[in-house]
């Protein structure tokens, strides 16, 4: 089935206006006290022998997403993890190229002309593994604050605005969490609740509420704990594997941090890039990766103010770069392969 992209997906000026202000605000914060000598010369120090077991370790995390999305779609459709790798890949490929996290609207797309899931039930699950991302990455916030403050005493006071986003985060995802199960184990109340709501609201009907049922209908795993579990797991599996990514890839820079410091890059780099902005997060994710690194490195990483600021800089942008390149090649892969593929064979029938 031939995969053709809607228009909603394809970018407009506005879009790309507003994704290139955010990441051109984050670079300046990024590069202003670079040092580019010390960057270029902490780039020719990497061992490019930690990188292609890196990207291994990454691509794993990424079919362990394809897992917890199988959980999430579980109730409406029993798929394969491997037959929503590329779907999952499609994702994330979109979200690199385009502002606004357009990649999801085009991974719901996706999963519609493939598996014939509604699309706003297919939006509403990827909603939901975000935030799944947003539980977990809590999670690893609030133990790589612990640990710091129990085990390296390397935090400086930059490590007391990380905290303070712990306490509102786990509030806040925690919350989050348990309001979608509600939602999920009394979908009938919900939607009727919810349409009371909307019916306050100028100009509405209920004919046009027709898009409640399909949209619960989406976060519903919420209501199965065999679901919730193995969507948990699979969360903690990804979650997991890719701060190992980092820690593979500050192994390359040879940094002397221990692994909970990686926890907390990936916790404070990828919150920062969850609010839809900046092309694959392109700024956000540098700015996020070095000033995190810099709570550690001139104390854990046993160098000075100059060195460190050039090796975070250093370690931010390969690391990105690692994270957004080899996944927007597959996942693009992807989109041509199913647009592409039955085009084939539907000449190769005619003929």
């Amino acid at each position: 089935m031939s995969v053709r992209l809607p228009t909603w997906a394809t970018g407009s000026a506005a879009r790309l206006a507003l994704g290139l202000g955010g990441s051109s605000a984050f670079l300046v914060l990024f590069l202003r006290n670079a040092d580019f000598h010390q960057v270029g010369r902490a780039f020719t120090e990497v061992s490019a022998w930690w990188i292609g077991p890196a990207l291994v370790v990454y691509f794993a995390g990424i079919a362990a997403r394809a897992w917890r999305w199988h959980w999430l779609l579980l109730h409406i459709q029993n798929i394969a993890w491997w037959r929503l790798f590329p779907i999952v890949a499609i994702g994330f490929g979109v979200n690199n190229v385009l502002p606004l996290r357009a990649g999801e609207l085009v991974r719901a797309h996706v999963l519609y002309q493939r598996h014939d899931i509604s699309r706003l039930s297919g939006l509403s699950s990827i909603f939901m593994t975000r935030v799944y991302d947003g539980l977990m990455l809590t999670f690893f916030l609030v133990i790589g604050v612990i640990m710091s403050l129990i085990g390296f005493q390397g935090m400086n006071d930059a490590g007391d605005e990380l905290t303070g986003a712990m306490a509102f985060l786990v509030f806040g995802i925690t919350g989050a969490f348990l309001v979608f199960g509600a939602i999920a184990r009394r979908p009938v109340d919900a939607e009727r609740i919810i349409g009371r709501i909307l019916s306050r609201l100028p100009g509405q009907s209920r004919r046009e509420w027709t898009w409640l049922s399909p949209l619960i209908t989406g976060m519903s795993a919420q209501a199965n704990r065999r679901q919730v579990v193995g969507a948990l797991v699979a969360s903690l599996i990804a979650w997991s594997l890719e701060a190992l990514m980092y820690w593979m890839v500050g192994q390359a820079f040879n940094l002397a941090l221990p692994f909970p410091v990686y926890l907390l890059v990936a916790a404070a780099a990828n919150l920062l890039i969850t609010a839809p902005s900046t092309a694959g997060g392109v700024g956000p994710f540098e700015w996020a990766t070095k000033a995190t690194l810099l709570i550690w490195l001139p104390t854990v990483g046993a160098m000075n103010v100059q060195d460190a600021e050039a090796t975070a800089v250093a370690f931010a942008a390969i690391l990105h770069g690692l994270v957004i390149i080899p996944i927007s090649i597959v996942g693009l892969l992807a989109l041509w392969i199913f647009q592409v593929a039955p085009q084939r064979r539907l000449l190769r029938a005619q003929s």
